[in-house]
C-alpha cells in the first residue's frame, strides 16, 4: 500500500506540471488557471448539493477543493470515477 501511495503522488505531481506547463502555453495564465479553477468548484459544488436528490455525494473536503481548483473539471471526474469504481 506504501507504494501505491508514493506512485499517486508521483502522478499527481507530474499531471500539476502538465497543467501549469499548458496553462503558460496559452499566453493567458492566469485567467485560464482562474477560469478552469472557477468551473472545477462549480461543477464540485453542484455534485455535493445535488445530493439531497441523488444517491451520490461528494464532501467539500480540502483534498476535493483543492484537485477541483487545480485541475478543474477533469479533476472532478478523477474524483467521481474514483470514488465509484474504488468506493472512496
Amino acid at each position: 500500500m506504501e507504494y501505491f501511495n508514493y506512485i499517486a503522488i508521483g502522478f499527481l505531481c507530474v499531471a500539476v506540471l502538465v497543467v501549469l506547463i499548458f496553462a503558460l502555453f496559452t499566453k493567458k495564465f492566469f485567467k485560464t488557471m482562474l477560469s478552469s479553477a472557477l468551473i472545477g468548484e462549480s461543477v464540485l459544488l453542484i455534485l455535493h448539493f445535488s445530493s439531497a436528490f441523488t444517491a451520490f455525494s461528494l464532501e467539500l473536503t480540502p483534498f476535493t477543493l483543492g484537485t477541483a481548483g487545480i485541475f478543474g473539471l477533469p479533476g472532478v471526474v478523477a474524483i467521481t470515477i474514483s470514488k465509484i469504481v474504488f468506493k472512496l
